[in-house]
């Protein structure tokens, strides 16, 4: 029995070990996830720009198409809502994730499309630190970070993608344009709108409007 039980304790061992390294494999690099996504979209982009410009619904669903599988809109979408997340009910924080989405989803697209400049190629991404990516197999960042320079006709624009592994892969969990952070600008917006107008569902209900500057002032309540 006492040889069964070391076999079975070797066994254990050998088996918890094959499972780490097998997750440590997993978690990769988000450096070539990143790049591909970018080369991939420009590419659609600039293949067919005159057609979408005619028809933007059709370059909204194939953004959409494209970038929904690789972008944590669930994670973003909460930390937009900030503190406000936390006294949200679950219909709510499911109906502001999808409303964000294709709110941003369809501003992105638009913005592509009203550039002049079509040219647009990446430049340089520059490697993940393995001291970064070891923290966050650690457990020691909650974020691993990839920067890239994107090239146009008029000049470069710096973007550092924050990336998370969710569900078996990277996502994109914001994203930072020449230093501008786009998550924390979403937040204040949606803190903003809440001092206005003091009431969570209103925002949710309103959210592509007030992205937009747009929202009415005919429903105001304090109620939370």
């Amino acid at each position: 029995m006492k040889g069964n039980k070391n076999w079975v304790a070797l066994l254990m061992v050998l088996l918890f070990q094959w499972s780490s390294a097998a997750a440590e494999q997993v978690i990769e690099s988000p450096q070539k996830e990143v790049e591909r996504i970018t080369r991939e979209l420009l590419a659609t982009f600039e293949n067919n720009v005159q057609q979408y410009k005619k028809n933007d619904t059709a370059f909204i669903a194939e953004v959409d198409r494209q970038l929904s599988p690789s972008v944590a809109f669930d994670s973003i979408a909460r930390g937009v809502m900030g503190k406000y997340s936390r006294r949200a009910k679950t219909g709510q924080i499911e109906q502001f994730s999808k409303t964000f989405k294709d709110s941003l989803i369809s501003f992105y697209a638009k913005a592509l499309l009203q550039l002049d400049d079509t040219r647009l190629t990446i430049e340089k991404v520059d490697a993940v630190p393995d001291a970064v990516l070891n923290d966050y197999r650690s457990g020691k960042a909650r974020l691993v970070p990839v920067d890239m320079k994107v090239k146009t006709s008029s000049g470069t624009v710096a973007i550092s993608y924050s990336m998370v592994h969710l569900d078996k892969r990277w996502k994109l969990r914001n994203i930072i344009v020449d230093g501008i952070n786009i998550g924390i600008q979403f937040r204040n917006q949606f803190a903003e709108a809440m001092n206005k107008y003091n009431d969570l569902q209103y925002v949710v209900d309103h959210w592509p409007q007030i992205m937009q500057g747009k929202a009415t002032k005919k429903h105001v309540s304090k109620q939370s």
